[in-house]
């Protein structure tokens, strides 16, 4: 099945087979799917998403998490119809906080109740944010841990960076310190699969890794890290779209000494979700972990069990 998806990826969004495909998908997902110009557009019910036609590999995924874009951010209404238009560069605002962030394409999916559900940062914690997109998860995460606190945000993608710093110029994070470097198993580089979008990420670890722009990154493993920045978070979200495990592999050692809180959404890597790996290998360092799905996403907590020194 990862074959045929494959090859249709690599045929392109032009592709009358790759539009047909698509189409068929969505009717079977209860979605219209048409394309014109360089824009797909989503139809269901009373609902239009509008996305460029770059993001054609991520068309299934939007439809999976079509209700949790449509329940989080505010749409234009037109003509009885809720219109999201993510074809391009725009400024998004979160219904439930009601703060907006430029976005080069999709915003991050407002899912802060997730990466909060074990572990709730406070003031002057250091937290890392790992896969900061735009920053929207770097804003908030900067409200909680206050002027006394420090995020640090990790996002390697050129047009991801971009508008991570003008959203923490627009913003005024005094307290977010952006990292143009992704996290990973060891410190070097690595081949980087660059779109502007969520999806970005490691090529070896991509479920398509055909999408993007391709280009050689810094990394750093979470040991490097913290001797980098100077200090060890007391908590970190990751979204790095597959580069989860091996991460976190490389850092059993330090971590048995260096007590840190995760919340991780985790991905499809070689037709399996890193979820259940990412369990067996935090219980081998003595944390406590679990998995569970939270709105069409999949997220792995892990906790160390004997952390006097960490809030409740």
């Amino acid at each position: 099945m990862k074959t045929i998806k494959q090859y249709l990826v690599g045929r392109g969004p032009d592709s009358a087979l790759v539009q047909g495909s698509l189409k068929a998908h969505g009717r079977l997902k209860g979605f219209k799917v048409s394309f014109s110009g360089n824009q797909i557009f989503l139809q269901k019910l009373n609902r239009d998403m509008i996305l460029s036609k770059s993001y054609y590999v991520q068309v299934p995924v939007m439809m999976e998490c079509y209700d949790l874009f449509f329940d989080t951010i505010a749409g234009v209404e037109c003509q009885g119809r809720t219109v999201l238009d993510f074809s391009g560069p725009g400024l998004h605002r979160y219904k439930k906080s009601d703060v907006a962030f430029q976005f080069p394409s999709v915003p991050e999916d407002d899912v802060m109740d997730a990466y909060t559900h074990w572990y709730l940062p406070g003031a002057g914690d250091v937290v890392w944010d790992a896969g900061a997109h735009a920053g929207a998860s770097s804003y908030f995460l900067a409200q909680l841990v206050g002027p006394s606190g420090k995020v640090y945000a990790f996002e390697p993608d050129d047009d991801n960076f971009e508008y991570l710093l003008r959203n923490i110029e627009m913003h005024h994070l005094t307290n977010v310190v952006p990292v143009r470097k992704a996290l990973c198993d060891k410190t070097g580089s690595a081949t980087f699969h660059m779109d502007g979008t969520m999806n970005s990420g490691i090529g070896d670890y991509l479920t398509y890794s055909s999408a993007g722009r391709v280009k050689k990154v810094p990394t750093l493993s979470i040991a490097d890290a913290c001797s980098e920045l100077g200090a060890v978070p007391a908590y970190i979200k990751m979204d790095i779209e597959g580069a989860e495990l091996v991460s976190i592999r490389a850092a059993a050692d330090f971590l048995k000494s260096h007590p840190i809180q995760f919340a991780i959404e985790t991905h499809l890597v070689n037709k399996e979700y890193t979820d259940k790996p990412l369990e067996r290998l935090f219980r081998t360092f003595d944390y406590e972990v679990s998995s569970s799905n939270w709105k069409g996403q999949t997220f792995t907590w892990a906790r160390p069990v004997c952390t006097p020194c960490l809030r409740p």
